[in-house]
């Protein structure tokens, strides 16, 4: 599968990717805005796939426990969608970062869409357009699945850096390992 959202239309603003990296297992992009870095971001878009079998609520379960372990204190907060996806929005003071994530479960893993910013420069505005971004991106069939490349060309997913740890930017990296 793939993830759609369209929040270009919606964040007028440049937004450039910053990073990549994945697996077997995962596969993590870091967006942020134009100037902005990666190691020191203000504000940063990610997506990131988890390839499981687990359930949504599986999912979501683990990644909570593991986001209060790595940030005691963290307020957070959870809704279901009618189609079953969830949202959390938590703020983790120690990450200085306030977030918010959905996860949408698809037969081969569960699919994130996250938006986070320093609780500093949280504007009201910005978040909750956001959080409609969020709320709006549906899984589509993956656009290059089956389709023959021709000799030498590669899709985006074989060009990613393989790495089996993440650098650790905040929580933004904080994996769920369910097979």
């Amino acid at each position: 599968m793939a993830m759609t959202f369209d929040f270009l239309k919606k964040d007028p603003r440049n937004w450039t990717t910053a990073h990549q990296e994945g697996n077997e297992f995962w596969i993590l992009t870091e967006l942020v805005p134009q100037g902005d870095n990666i190691n020191h971001w203000k504000e940063m878009a990610a997506h990131q796939i988890a390839f499981t079998k687990v359930s949504v609520r599986t999912y979501v379960d683990v990644w909570k426990a593991r986001l209060l372990k790595a940030a005691p204190g963290s307020k957070l907060s959870e809704e279901t969608a009618k189609d079953g996806s969830i949202l959390v929005t938590y703020t983790a003071l120690q990450a200085d970062e306030t977030s918010m994530r959905r996860f949408i479960k698809a037969a081969d893993g569960i699919y994130m869409l996250a938006y986070h910013v320093r609780p500093k420069l949280k504007d009201e505005k910005i978040f909750k357009l956001w959080q409609g971004i969020l709320q709006e991106a549906y899984l589509v069939p993956n656009p290059v699945k089956g389709k023959k490349l021709r000799s030498g060309e590669r899709t985006q997913a074989n060009n990613r850096n393989i790495s089996p740890t993440s650098p650790g930017r905040g929580l933004t990296n904080l994996q769920t390992s369910l097979s």
